[in-house]
């Protein structure tokens, strides 16, 4: 007994096939699968090479593909753009913080300085007789010249 096959109803079966597959809503397969040839063959239960005598199948599984594939590299850019954001804005952040800290110890630093100097310098004040002292304040003004 030979088999009667109608071309149409293989194409449908495949094209249907093909629109479970992408809809993520198969049938026969389960699990991970992907969306090419050999999977469209088995979703639509036929034998592997059938989907190779309608060209238009084919063309319609590679479009398939290849809308797919460009579907995850955006998602994935878009993704990896985003993570990639944040990160730079957290290192951001923590740099930000480090050199703030950093400025706040130096700032205090020269405060300490500063005031170990001026008490520095008062002692040495101290230390010297009022006459010394007179003249050392003295010398110290800046001489102005007069000019006509």
């Amino acid at each position: 007994m030979t088999k009667i096959r109608n071309p149409e109803v293989t194409r449908k079966k495949l094209l249907d096939a093909l629109q479970r597959l992408v809809e993520q809503k198969p049938e026969r397969l389960s699990g991970k699968y992907r969306v090419n040839v050999k999977s469209v063959q088995e979703e639509a239960g036929l034998s592997l090479g059938s989907a190779y005598r309608y060209p238009d199948v084919m063309d319609a599984i590679t479009e398939q593909k290849l809308a797919i594939a460009k579907r995850d590299i955006r998602k994935r850019s878009v993704k990896s753009d985003l993570e990639r954001l944040r990160e730079e804005k957290t290192k951001e952040k923590a740099l930000k913080e480090k050199y703030r800290s950093e400025l706040e110890e130096a700032n205090e630093k020269l405060d300490r300085l500063y005031a170990e100097q001026t008490m520095q310098l008062t002692a040495m004040m101290n230390l010297l007789d009022v006459e010394d002292r007179t003249k050392l304040l003295q010398d110290s003004k800046p001489k102005v010249i007069r000019i006509k």
